[in-house]
């Protein structure tokens, strides 16, 4: 089980993506298409970049989910969310390797835990995707 996807990623503290460094690859890309084709390093960088991007706001949606369920970056909250998941682990078989649906309940609210997990060549399980979100209330 991967701790880190839950203490950090899942918990709003996955690393800033370069802001400036994206804004302007992008700049460059739409004002100079010529010099910006010409090192096809730009384009590579500007694809990672936008990965980090994509993680980072993933990172900062589930955090404020896990605050929407009434929960914090607590040990304990971490803990509680790992346990589950690896209950959930234990249901996994080979046949179901795609997102794994589980219900979680905070103090205020239940999250929906997706989760997608890869069996090793050993059998074990590892947690290979995560996303936490908040389950609307029937009157919203």
């Amino acid at each position: 089980m991967p701790v880190a996807k839950v203490a950090i990623y899942a918990m709003g503290k996955y690393k800033k993506y370069p802001e400036e460094e994206l804004r302007q690859l992008q700049e460059l890309k739409q004002k100079d298409r010529k010099s910006f084709d010409a090192d096809s390093e730009n384009e590579r960088r500007l694809e990672e970049i936008k990965k980090l991007k994509h993680n980072y706001e993933r990172s900062q949606e589930m955090f404020e989910s896990i605050k929407k369920a009434g929960m914090t970056d607590s040990i304990e909250d971490i803990g509680a969310i790992i346990k589950h998941l690896l209950s959930v682990g234990e249901k996994v078989e080979v046949q179901n390797l795609v997102k794994y649906p589980s219900q979680f309940d905070g103090p205020l609210g239940q999250l929906t835990v997706l989760s997608t997990w890869t069996v090793l060549p050993d059998g074990a399980r590892y947690l290979s995707t995560l996303q936490l979100i908040p389950q609307k209330k029937e009157n919203e």
